[in-house]
């Protein structure tokens, strides 16, 4: 009977903690931010801007472009290095489009050494790379601009390693 004493007033006491911490400030009076209250700061410049207007690109704009880069085995190594960070899973190694993620693209990822695309201007190569049908993610976000003309001198090394 003693220990059904010690149960009886443990219960009691949790019981009564329980009842207890309820009585405590409720979640409607506590201090918040309502919507709009204050002013959102300053997104860092590296992030994806959400104020603005969109740029509309033309492919007309692109063909005048001739890439500002010399052809050097530095500028070429540049392409090949920042091939394999945006293109390569896509296109593949040789560029040859049977990279292993964009097997599951519609549509399939271009074949880089095709005559189609090897007839194409530098900046025709660059605005595609860019803006082109099929593109995830959007490359035109993705790519650094610092890296966009090294990728297109890079890209045309599958042409002349086929001949055109």
């Amino acid at each position: 009977m003693h220990s059904f004493g010690r149960i009886l007033r443990i219960v009691i006491a949790c019981a009564c903690g329980f009842c207890c911490a309820s009585c405590g400030p409720h979640m409607n009076i506590q201090p918040s931010i309502q919507p709009y209250e204050r002013e959102m700061p300053e997104m860092p410049a590296v992030t994806v801007p959400f104020t603005g207007r969109l740029e509309t690109r033309t492919l007309e704009a692109s063909q005048i472009v001739a890439n500002p880069l010399s052809r050097t085995p530095e500028n070429l190594e540049k392409g090949r290095i920042y091939y394999g960070y945006y293109c390569r899973m896509c296109h593949g190694k040789e560029g040859d489009g049977h990279g292993p993620v964009g097997q599951s693209y519609v549509p399939k990822p271009a074949d880089l050494s095709s005559p189609a695309l090897a007839g194409l201007t530098a900046g025709e190569l660059y605005y595609r790379m860019l803006y082109g049908t099929g593109h995830e993610p959007v490359m035109d976000q993705t790519v650094l601009p610092e890296h966009r003309w090294p990728l297109v001198m890079y890209v045309r090394t599958f042409q002349k390693a086929e001949g055109r």
